[in-house]
């Protein structure tokens, strides 16, 4: 049975069973993994890890890694120099369309083009955008060279990058699949060739997230304290926004933690009628459970806080600390919860604040919070491993799979959803 097949039978069952609650998730999600050894030659581990028996730490694991050449790998780009095998921080969300993977590798100064999803550890990428070939790594501002691309998008027929150092956003009005391919529009800036920050209807600060939803482009803003939305996607350089959240206009960049403001938003989710931010310096994710209609709108409910009004980082099923990415497949919600070291499911959208967490990624309860901690001992172990997490800063699902992209072990996990 192939990969996508089995993943397709599982969110079948997922829904047919009206989301019956969980058993512990060492038995089903070991039955998944063990389905996905079969003919795809991915090597896996069961849930002890790298030892076994049954004391051993009860942590899900990850059936495939991109960037690195097994599990235990965590250097950037291999200890050596880039590669099409490699990644050096990537970081925020990837973009998967079913068919293919985008990956910001950040201090590689590219993005990643997967003509195909991996099946297998350790696989090449097909293309590279932002330089010339995979060994290349040097930032630029130009329309072929990119610094610090932080999030890619897949959606409505385009390709976005929130190319973060050089303060602006990429449009393809295709998607790419070529080397040097280059993007159709900036926002941002009015030319390629300028990277000026700024606090305006067209202008940014750094720029972490950007995604297309409903016709609409969100990018959120970070230094800023904000997200710009666009009611159409533009179709020309330095277009201006229609609409400003976390600020009651486009001149002002305040950060605070009441309903209506955001304090360096890191990343934005939205259906086109819903609307999810990771408000990473509140230490909580914004939800609206409808799409704001104008400047200022305050959330409905907060994630990771009891209530507005407070932005304190925590450990535990209902508190977060730095969450850097969010995303949700209809149902569910997910956070890269960042300064934990671990990943957050919530099994629906909030219908009051502060709610708790149903399952975890990265550790085995809620409690815990240390980086690539295989065993949960409080200590960080020597290597990464199938089942830890570093600084996790996105995370997307598509078609029953969790990508997460793993900033600090370098490399982007893919765990069954």
């Amino acid at each position: 049975m192939s990969v996508r097949a089995v993943l397709s039978r599982r969110l079948a069952l997922n829904r047919a069973s009206a989301r019956a609650p969980r058993l512990p998730h060492r038995f089903p999600r070991l039955i998944v993994m063990a389905l996905f050894s079969m003919g795809t030659g991915v090597a896996l581990v069961g849930c002890g890890g790298s030892g076994g028996g049954d004391d051993e730490a009860d942590l899900i694991s990850a059936f495939n890694v991109v960037g690195q050449s097994d599990y235990t790998q965590g250097s950037p780009n291999a200890g050596a120099t880039a590669a099409a095998t490699t990644m050096a921080q990537p970081l925020g969300n990837v973009a998967v369309d079913g068919q293919r993977l985008f990956v910001a590798d950040t201090a590689n100064n590219r993005v990643l083009g997967y003509n195909m999803i991996p099946d297998a550890p350790g696989a090449a990428a097909d293309f590279v955008l932002g330089q010339d070939g995979f060994s290349g790594n040097l930032a630029g501002t130009t329309q072929s060279r990119m610094a610090l691309p932080s999030a890619v998008f897949i959606g409505e027929g385009r390709l976005v990058v929130a190319d973060s150092g050089n303060n602006r956003v990429l449009i393809w009005n295709s998607i790419p699949s070529a080397t040097g391919t280059l993007p159709d529009v900036v926002v941002g800036q009015d030319t390629f060739t300028t990277s000026l920050s700024g606090t305006s209807a067209t202008t940014f600060s750094y720029p972490t997230s950007a995604v297309i939803a409903n016709g609409r482009l969100l990018v959120a803003d970070q230094n800023n304290n904000r997200v710009l939305v666009w009611s159409t996607v533009p179709a020309s350089n330095g277009a201006a926004a229609d609409m400003v959240l976390g600020q009651q206009d486009f001149s002002t960049r305040d950060d605070d933690d009441e309903a209506e403001e955001m304090n360096r938003p890191a990343s934005v989710w939205s259906d086109g009628f819903r609307l999810l931010v990771a408000d990473s310096g509140n230490h909580r994710v914004l939800y609206w459970s409808l799409f704001p209609q104008q400047s200022g709108a305050e959330a409905d409910y907060v994630i990771g806080q009891s209530d507005f009004s407070r932005s304190s980082a925590g450990t535990s099923s209902s508190t977060l600390r730095t969450p850097f990415g969010v995303a949700a497949d209809g149902t569910r919600v997910y956070v890269a919860d960042s300064g934990n070291n671990r990943v957050l499911e919530f099994d629906s959208f909030p219908i009051s604040n502060g709610p708790a967490a149903s399952d975890v990624f990265g550790q085995e309860g809620f409690s815990n919070n240390t980086a690539n901690d295989n065993d949960q001992d409080g200590d960080v172990d020597d290597n990464p491993n199938q089942r830890t997490l570093s600084g996790p800063s996105g995370v997307f699902v598509y078609s029953g799979v969790l990508y997460v992209s793993d900033r600090n072990n370098n490399r982007v996990m893919m765990f069954p959803q």
